[in-house]
């Protein structure tokens, strides 16, 4: 009996320290973000879009729970591989989190810097629910361009 209850506990620890890489880690997310940056260094700006906004292709991983995206420097998306439908927008500087808060400025303002973190609310692919994100800004040197990529923090989220 006492062998079954470690052995459980085990199972439960090693579930619940996963699950965390799930959501990505920080240091997937800069290194995506770099491979992407050298991805346009080599490719150019059409074939960056292309591959980013791919549902599948190699900027995404985690089961479609981590991704890259692309905006330029005016905040317009020009590419993202869960919601392409905001690359129809000219811009989404003025778009907030549903804490109010004006996150796409932020990544802005954390491009211009050349790369950076930054911390909102948003709603996990293919799940019901917001969840504190931890978003990782990067400049595409010398371009107007910067590609981000976040994870989410376990914990309450906000549910729909």
């Amino acid at each position: 009996m006492q062998k079954q209850l470690v052995w459980g506990l085990t199972v439960l620890m090693i579930v619940c320290f996963a699950f965390p890489a799930l959501g990505g880690t920080r240091d997937d997310c800069i290194a995506k973000c770099k491979e992407a940056a050298q991805f346009y260094q080599l490719r150019g700006l059409d074939a960056t879009i292309k591959e980013i906004g791919r549902k599948n292709g190699k900027f995404v991983w985690n089961d479609g729970i981590s991704y890259v995206f692309m905006m330029d420097m005016n905040a317009k998306m020009m590419a993202h591989p869960i919601k392409p439908q905001l690359t129809q927008a000219s811009d989404l500087i003025d778009q907030a989190d549903a804490n109010g808060k004006l996150f796409h400025k932020d990544f802005v303002t954390t491009a211009k810097k050349g790369k950076g973190w930054t911390k909102y609310v948003y709603e996990v692919p293919g799940q019901n629910v917001i969840k504190p994100k931890h978003t990782f800004v990067y400049r595409i040197p010398n371009t107007d361009y910067f590609v981000a990529a976040g994870f989410y923090v376990l914990g309450p989220g906000i549910y729909r």
